[in-house]
């Protein structure tokens, strides 16, 4: 199969809103859906769906408020996020695809296989806290993140300018180069004076870090089907085998598989694409046709 090497770009009206997406590979093979974490974009994705596309399509999305897509007055709520998703999917006639999720993303595809069981396939959660555990909310680095977002600059002189400015910052100082240089691309758009600006928002990013502190997914847990491959980050303050909440996971859904990566802080995609790209595709390969069978 010859792959583009370049996404194309799309949108569908699901929810409410218009929801942008990235898409890689055949339409006829097995579709996958991709979703970022909180303040990031659906490139972050582009190294790991080009190898995927070689034996699926894949479909990264943007979250609400996020990248291309439609930025409402209100509604930036994970359990929102959980229903963009389960309302696109069938719109765009994806049958139960497979799911990919970072973080949010991992968040919004539990929480829509809850609200709509059967909407996804077997899918890949990557250090998205599951149950009541907020210890990683709880570092006082973090409880400050909402604060410090909204003082984030939006407008820029370059697409450089961003480089330089938060390539050595701590959060980003460990992504792979390309999927760095895929962020900084895919989240800023060119303004007419030829300065650069955010396509995230600092406020709907502040809201959303702020939901996070507070969210409980035990009750989207709890009863829920599905094959599942949740991928930890290894640092202090993630989740281990013997937290309680995937220790629930594992238990609701009937056996769920829990791997710790041997390093990478909760940006683990960003900062190992290489390892979480070859756990998606081995978990993936376990279900030849269960894709887009609807």
């Amino acid at each position: 199969m010859t792959v583009a090497a370049q996404p194309t770009s799309g949108y569908v009206d699901a929810n409410g809103i218009r929801q942008h997406y990235l898409e890689w590979g055949s339409p006829d093979a097995p579709p996958v859906v991709m979703l970022h974490g909180i303040g990031l974009c659906a490139s972050v994705w582009s190294c790991t769906a080009a190898r995927l596309a070689q034996d699926y399509r894949v479909l990264s999305f943007d979250l609400r408020g996020h990248g291309g897509s439609e930025k409402p007055g209100a509604g930036y709520t994970f359990r929102e996020l959980g229903r963009d998703l389960a309302a696109a999917v069938p719109v765009l006639g994806l049958g139960q695809p497979f799911a990919v999720g970072h973080s949010a993303g991992g968040s919004a595809a539990i929480i829509a296989q809850a609200l709509s069981p059967g909407t996804l396939g077997p899918t890949v959660i990557i250090d998205s806290r599951v149950g009541g555990s907020r210890a990683l909310s709880s570092r006082p680095e973090l409880r400050d993140r909402p604060a410090r977002t909204r003082r984030k600059r939006t407008v820029w002189d370059s697409r450089e300018a961003i480089y330089n400015a938060y390539r050595e910052r701590g959060v980003f100082r460990r992504w792979d180069e390309q999927v760095f240089a895929d962020y900084i691309d895919g989240g800023t758009r060119r303004l007419a004076d030829g300065r650069v600006e955010l396509k995230c928002p600092p406020e709907v990013e502040a809201v959303f870090y702020e939901q996070r502190a507070t969210l409980d997914s035990t009750p989207y847990v709890t009863g829920l089907r599905g094959d599942y491959l949740i991928l930890l980050g290894n640092y202090p303050g993630a989740q281990t085998l013997d937290d309680a909440g995937i220790q629930a996971f594992i238990r609701e859904t009937g056996g769920a598989e829990i791997k710790v990566a041997p390093r990478g802080s909760h940006f683990l995609p960003m900062e190992e694409p290489d390892w979480v790209t070859d756990e998606i595709l081995m978990f993936l390969r376990r279900y030849p046709g269960v894709a887009g069978s609807g």
